[in-house]
Parts: structure tokens; sequence; C-alpha cells
């Protein structure tokens, strides 16, 4: 894997915001949610492709923030949302944002994830590759849901002998097969390995990853291919990207709440004057 520095990490902006003209015209000429902006001003987005993209950071690396970033574009390009934010800390922004469903119980994600698995069993799904028709299963603590989901079982059905929680085993069949139905994955900060997954490699499972504030050990669980690890920056929302054998540092966009809610309804539009 190369390592690609065009310029100085220094060079970056120290923040990229949607009162700025750089931001509104990358947003502007962006067809999928944009990530941030590399050296240059040059636009970071996520694949056109549903392949699933996990952000792992340190304690107070923009996970969050990030997340809300991306779930905000998604929604405007005419994705609908799964957000499961366990406990409901992390998104009370888009509680009741029209297509968004927000699930922040352990018993209505079990069976929300049931249910997900068994539609793409049956075989009807239309999604034809776009935006529109597209579900994004936003995960704010993958490790945390994974644990949930095994304590939930345990309490409520003891007399089970099952090797894994069914909804573990949900989440698994989702990451590995929701792509080809049109349901992709944002996904935050997992502890150890993937969930129902077993030791298959995270890169195999998400081709896309977002890593900040951390050292060898987040980048040799998360991105192993990497030959160096990049070095750290504590400027708010300073991140690397590995993707296509490459690492590339970039400055994230930043959403606050209100903006992420007004982004998501199409009230802030890219590339209009604000």
């Amino acid at each position: 894997m190369t390592t690609q520095t065009s310029m100085p990490i220094q060079a970056l902006r120290n923040s990229v915001r949607l009162s700025d003209p750089h931001t509104l015209a990358a947003l502007g000429r962006a067809g999928a949610p944009l990530l941030g902006l590399a050296d240059g001003d040059r636009p970071i987005t996520l694949p056109a492709t549903a392949e699933h993209l996990l952000v792992a950071t340190g304690a107070g690396g923009g996970t969050t923030t990030l997340l809300r970033t991306l779930t905000a574009q998604a929604l405007a390009l005419g994705a609908s949302v799964d957000l499961i934010d366990p406990g409901g800390a992390g998104h009370h922004w888009a509680r009741d944002l029209p297509g968004v469903r927000y699930l922040d119980r352990i018993a209505a994600i079990h069976d929300h994830l049931l249910v997900s698995v068994a539609s793409l069993q049956d075989g009807t799904s239309s999604w034809d590759g776009g935006w529109p028709g597209r579900r994004v299963m936003v995960i704010e603590h993958l490790g945390t849901v994974a644990y949930g989901l095994r304590e939930y079982w345990s309490q409520t059905r003891p007399e089970t002998q099952l090797d894994e929680a069914p909804g573990v085993e949900a989440l698994g069949v989702l990451l590995a097969s929701g792509p080809a139905f049109g349901i992709q994955v944002f996904a935050g900060n997992p502890r150890v390995g993937l969930p129902g997954l077993g030791a298959v490699p995270v890169a195999q499972v998400f081709p896309t990853r977002v890593l900040a504030l951390g050292g060898a050990a987040l980048w040799q669980r998360v991105a192993p291919e990497a030959w160096a690890v990049p070095p750290s920056s504590l400027v708010p929302g300073r991140m690397h990207l590995v993707a296509s054998q490459q690492v590339t540092a970039f400055q994230a966009l930043y959403l606050s709440d209100a903006e992420a809610r007004a982004f998501a309804r199409g009230v802030i539009e890219p590339g209009a004057p604000q």
C-alpha cells in the first residue's frame, strides 16, 4: 500500500464547513456523500457503490460527527436510513426526519435486524444501484451493538443453546450480503473482530475505512495492509481514508446537528449561496 501525501499534512485546511465557498463547491460537484477535503481542496467522497464504511478513531476522534455528516448527505441523496443508536445518545438530530427509522433499544434493534435479513432471503429487491432506494444502516458503535444483542438474547432466551445470538448472526449476514441488495452500513468503532463474521478480515467487509487519533494498535486491527502508520494530528476532524490500496489524509466535513437536519431535508442546497 502507498501513502498518498502530495502535500504535507499541515497544508490541509483546519476546518471544512458549510459556510466555506470551497466546501459548497465540492458538495455541488459530489454525486456521493462528501467525506471532506484533501490537499488542494480535492474532494474526498464515498464510492458510488454500496460498499460498507467503517470509521475507527480514538476517543474524541470524530466518529459521531462524521457519521452524522454522511447520514445527512445520504438522506439528501434519496436514501432511507436505519439509524441504530443504542441508548439514544449520539443522533438525536435525526429522530423524526422523513426516511429515518430510529432504533435506540436493543430489543427493537434485534427484531429489525432479523426482519431485514428475512427481506433479503425472500429475494424481492428492486434497488437499481443509485442512492434513491438504497438503505443505509448507520451503527454508532458496532462493538456495543453486538455486545447488547448477545446480552439481550442471553437474558430473554437463557434456555437456548445457540453458538451465537440471532441478532449478531443477522448483523453478520447484512455485513456480508447487504451491498448486493442496496443495504450499506456506515459503522463506527468496533471492539475486536466483526460481529457474526468470525475472523474475516476487516478490509474484506469494509473496503472503505476512515481512521483518526489512533496509534499502531488501531491501524493494525483496522488497516493492517498499511505499511506505515501516518502521524496523528490534534486538529479536530483530521482523518485518514484507507481505500483502493492508498492512505489519504483529509479534513472531514463538519455539520452541526442543526446543519445536518437542514441538509437532510434539502433546506441547505449544495452550491446555493448562503
